[in-house]
């Protein structure tokens, strides 16, 4: 979700809002260059040593949304319609508490696909199910504030 260069601009958005897209690959730079061919106003991010262009590219939206993505690696033999967790574009929500959302889920109906799961150094992430069976993650900062 961050990077060097836009971890300090990053704007944290309201609670239940998008604050990041997914887009699983195996090839995450043949992945890139369709999405930079279909969609060239995204803006993608030069990559890093933590974060290297094999295992993933990140982009940003020009509109001034706050709203980012990356394209990241899954296993070569990782197969749609095989998968029982679902693949496919995962929409990341912001939440204030991931213990909070992930229980307030399954009082709805909703179901915990992995546990809380950090996201290097900003953050953590978790997966869910919808009570349609629609996978779509959580993701909560750590200490409220992108790193510098």
């Amino acid at each position: 979700m961050t990077s060097t260069d836009s971890a300090s601009t990053w704007k944290i958005p309201p609670v239940g809002s998008p604050c990041w897209i997914e887009i699983p690959a195996v090839d995450v730079q043949a992945c890139k260059k369709f999405y930079t061919s279909l969609f060239p106003t995204w803006e993608f991010k030069a990559s890093t040593e933590k974060y290297p262009e094999e295992r993933i590219a990140m982009w940003s939206f020009a509109a001034p949304s706050g709203l980012s993505g990356g394209i990241v690696q899954v296993a070569a033999d990782c197969k749609t319609a095989e998968l029982k967790n679902g693949m496919g574009f995962t929409i990341y929500h912001f939440v204030e508490s991931i213990e909070e959302a992930q229980k307030r889920a399954e009082e709805l109906g909703g179901k915990t696909l992995c546990e809380k799961t950090p996201e290097g150094d900003n953050g953590w992430y978790m997966y869910l199910l919808d009570v349609a069976g629609n996978r779509f993650g959580i993701y909560q900062l750590k200490e409220g504030k992108p790193e510098q």
